[in-house]
């Protein structure tokens, strides 16, 4: 089979990828050095994003460029139950049909829900497939599978019988819309800006020292009706004779005490502010140390109870602005400022957060963070970019202990019952299908909480590796490269690093890599609404899977949010094209009967080739050990498209070489394939003299060539290069005839310098003349004569005012404070390379105008 004219991804790729699962190649082989990633599992019942395809294609190209250098390897699929997400998604489907989760068991919530992801599971795997992602897909771990299950309840069991897991009461992070707990770090924190509202409360017993009243200050008033007290600082002199005396709540009839306590900010708004334990986290912290009440005034559905019965029921926002109402009608309001602060969301709903008072399973979390704080101190873990483990640590000093709880029926129930008649007596037990148990005679009663999908998700490596059962994965454990992003610094990475320690003694994995969020080409985030979201099930259909990878690893940096357009899909499209043009050139030289031959280096060009193979393939080992996936695609990509393309294949048509040009073409596809996996291995599997697939091939090894040799060739490709640039500016389109003198470099490769360069004669002569490519550095001239010599002056000197003109005007608009802070990032980085061009010109410009001086 040959080479079809032109490469059409859609007909082989489906085609590529069941070759890759028949033959076994995504197996560990058992031998060689181990290297093992897992997937960070993406929804099972959702498709796959832009985030998706840059995260998997970046760990592919570890593995299969680990695989081709002999290593035992193994990429671990998964998929996520996705708690909450599929709740979200789940719970719309009921409402559809006028029902709530209060319509059934949670069994049989379970068993419904688990039926919807079954039927959306197969197109996730489908599209994983079309990345081309070499995972062992017989490995692949569902979130809810047993062995999860297991694992994280034996995790919560040593969690529990060493202390470090209780049943608590204490302030959460609450979704009022979903009726659910979130952790800390899942709540959306926004800087915005609010009011700060001054209110009067009036002392109970009159004036102290001719102070009638204190004045706090609040963001959120609705919530006075919870308050139990006031709160000074014990430092602030203002209110030292204040200190124990009572004041009233304004709009109801309670008393409270003024109380001083260190927390308080003499220099926040008054100094003086309102304590409210049961809606604010702080507050609950002073609460506990004065032993104040805990009042609750918002429910669990966001509406207001045991307050007065003008505000009862109503949602938050209207009792705010029913209560400031009320409070300006008693003239209690003293001031109003504007203020920049910090409002936690629902990152789902976007609604704001409610912290309320609920008892639930919180871990003790600072002793495993001590733990992994350690192994950091000890570099145990390297990271890339390496910044990001000094942000790793600042969170694990400063972390609070975790909700574990979660209330939504789709997840793994939390192994705990509760005696029914003893709320203080809890145990462990794993009969989480029975509502009730019986235990030495006493009735307990489950649960009904899940965990919080983090928790299970915090153990995956050593779940997925099986690393506690010994299992044939085990020997992966800890596993190599954990790539993810940025974002799950904090939620993801830091479990598992906590988790992993607590429960197996050793790190999860030896290196973080953290890739930035994917933007618009605008530098905007993409959004469905904003409609520049670009699908990669869309991108793959119109340009193939290669094209997509190339397009998301060129240029991008780790931990940094970059830029990602259409264009990039484009040029990756474009190199596919190109290694197909250079491989079809090749086997329609060698042609059918093409016997391989080992392979020797005879021309300048064939030394020249091999030395640049060789630099190439250093540069992407070092990139590729070092995770620098931009700088490794870039040197595979320059190399076939700038020495390979442009300068062998064409050096190739005055100096055959065969066995050489075979082998280029075998190098170059080695060299490709981590990055275009399906590209190279159809030209792989087409040419005749391969009987073997090229992902299981090993990395290539460079023959022997001579550094003089090739630095010979430089020598005639900076002549080439040279003659090429001043033929292209001289007026009309003459061809011109290259002079040179005692020059045996020239003499000995006439004929392919007047190939590469497309000249009509190249001329050894006693006295050159015309228009000397003294850039070169070699006696070379191009035959021109006087008249198109004084032409190119005058041109030359035109294209160099001009060009002075538009430097003039790119610097202009980049001196503009309007431009810089107000143009696209992308534009005004398009701007900077411009005039970094154009200054170039210039001074190739003047070069050429002194030689014309000459």
């Amino acid at each position: 089979m040959k080479l079809a004219k032109t490469y059409e991804p859609n007909e082989y790729e489906p085609n590529i990828y069941a070759l890759w699962e028949k033959s076994g190649a995504f197996k560990p082989s058992g031998r060689g050095e181990l290297f093992s990633t897992v997937m960070p599992p993406p929804n099972a019942n959702a498709n796959l994003h832009i985030g998706h395809a840059l995260d998997m294609g970046l760990k592919d190209i570890s593995v299969r460029y680990k695989r081709m250098r002999g290593y035992d390897t193994i990429f671990i699929p998964g998929a996520d139950h996705a708690g909450f997400e599929t709740w979200v998604v789940y719970e719309k489907e009921l409402n559809k049909q006028a029902k709530s989760r209060f319509d059934f068991t949670r069994e049989q919530l379970y068993n419904q829900v688990w039926d919807f992801v079954d039927q959306q599971r197969g197109n996730m795997e489908l599209q994983l497939r079309a990345i081309g992602v070499s995972a062992d897909w017989e490995k692949l771990v569902f979130t809810l599978d047993s062995k999860v299950i297991k694992t994280v309840y034996a995790t919560f069991k040593k969690l529990w019988d060493e202390g470090l897991v209780y049943r608590g009461e204490r302030i959460v992070n609450y979704s009022t819309k979903f009726q659910t707990s979130y952790a800390d770090i899942e709540v959306d924190q926004k800087q915005e800006k609010g009011t700060l509202w001054h209110i009067g409360y009036s002392l109970v017993e009159g004036p102290v020292n001719g102070v009638k009243e204190i004045i706090i200050a609040t963001t959120r008033p609705e919530t006075l009706f919870g308050d139990t007290a006031v709160a000074v600082s014990p430092e602030d002199d203002r209110y030292k004779d204040l200190i124990g005396k009572k004041v009233h709540i304004p709009l109801t009839d309670r008393e409270v005490e003024i109380i001083a306590d260190e927390y308080v900010d003499a220099a926040f708004g008054t100094g003086a502010v309102k304590i409210t334990p049961a809606h604010d986290p702080n507050d609950f912290e002073v609460g506990k140390r004065h032993n104040l009440e805990r009042l609750q005034v918002i429910d669990f559905d966001g509406t207001m109870i045991n307050v007065p019965k003008e505000f009862i029921g109503l949602d938050v926002d209207t009792a705010r602005q029913a209560t400031l109402k009320a409070l300006k009608d008693k003239g209690l309001i003293r001031k109003e400022e504007t203020i920049e602060h910090t409002v936690g969301y629902d990152y789902k709903s976007g609604l704001p957060i409610q912290p309320l008072i609920k008892d639930q399973w919180f871990l003790k979390i600072k002793p495993l963070a001590k733990r992994a704080l350690e192994a950091l101190e000890n570099n145990e873990i390297s990271f890339y970019p390496a910044s990001r483990q000094h942000i790793l640590r600042q969170y694990l000093q400063n972390i609070r202990d975790w909700n574990l709880s979660r209330q939504i029926p789709w997840g793994i129930p939390i192994p705990a019952f509760q005696n029914v008649d003893d709320d203080t007596d809890w145990i462990f037990d794993e009969s989480v299908s029975e509502e009730t148990i019986e235990v030495a005679g006493k009735t307990y009663r489950r649960d009904e909480d899940t965990f919080d999908t983090w928790f299970s998700s915090g153990q995956w490596p050593f779940i997925t590796t099986e690393a506690l059962d010994g299992g044939d994965l085990s020997r992966f454990y800890p596993t190599n490269l954990m790539e993810t992003g940025t974002d799950l610094l904090d939620r993801w990475i830091a479990r598992m690093i906590m988790l992993g320690l607590y429960v197996t003694d050793q790190v999860p994995f030896k290196d973080v890599y953290l890739h930035g969020m994917v933007l618009d080409e605008y530098s905007q985030k993409m959004s469905k609404s904003k409609g520049n979201v670009i699908n990669p099930m869309d991108s793959i259909a119109t340009y193939g899977s290669d094209a997509l990878r190339l397009g998301l690893v060129a240029g991008r940096s780790p931990g940094q949010n970059q830029a990602f357009g259409l264009d990039r899909i484009i040029a990756g499209r474009n190199f596919c094209n190109k290694l197909w043009n250079i491989a079809r050139f090749i086997e329609n030289k060698l042609g059918d009967e093409y016997e391989p031959d080992v392979p020797v280096a005879h021309s300048l060009a064939d030394h020249w080739i091999i030395s640049e193979l060789q630099t190439a393939k250093d540069i992407i080992e070092h990139s590729l050990d070092t995770y620098r996936y931009a700088e490794a695609s870039d040197a595979m990509y320059h190399v076939i498209w700038d020495s390979v393309a442009d300068w062998y294949i064409e050096a190739s048509k005055d100096q055959r070489n065969d066995a050489l040009l075979a082998w280029v073409i075998d190098i170059s596809l080695k060299l490709a394939h981590p990055f275009a996996p399906f590209v190279t291995e159809t030209i792989w599997q087409t040419l005749s003299w391969h009987d073997t697939l090229l992902i299981s091939e090993t990395w290539p090894e460079i023959i022997e060539y001579s550094d003089i040799s090739a630095a010979e060739f430089g020598r005639v490709q900076q002549l080439v290069t040279e003659a090429r640039f001043v033929t292209s500016a001289l007026p009309g389109n003459e061809k011109y005839s290259l002079l040179y003198g005692d020059d045996s470099l020239i003499a000995d490769n006439n004929q392919l310098i007047k190939r590469l360069a497309k000249l009509d004669k190249v001329i050894g002569t006693v006295q050159p003349h015309g228009l000397r490519l003294a850039v070169s550095g070699r006696d070379a001239w191009l035959d021109v004569s006087a008249k198109t010599l004084a032409d190119h002056q005058v041109n030359l000197e035109e294209r160099l005012a001009a060009t002075h003109a538009d430097i003039q005007a790119l610097e202009g608009r980049l001196a503009h404070p309007n431009y810089m802070e107000k143009a696209p990032e992308k534009l005004v980085a398009e701007t900077k390379q411009l005039l970094d061009e154009k200054k170039a010109v210039v001074i190739r410009l003047q070069q050429e105008l002194e030689l014309l001086k000459i």
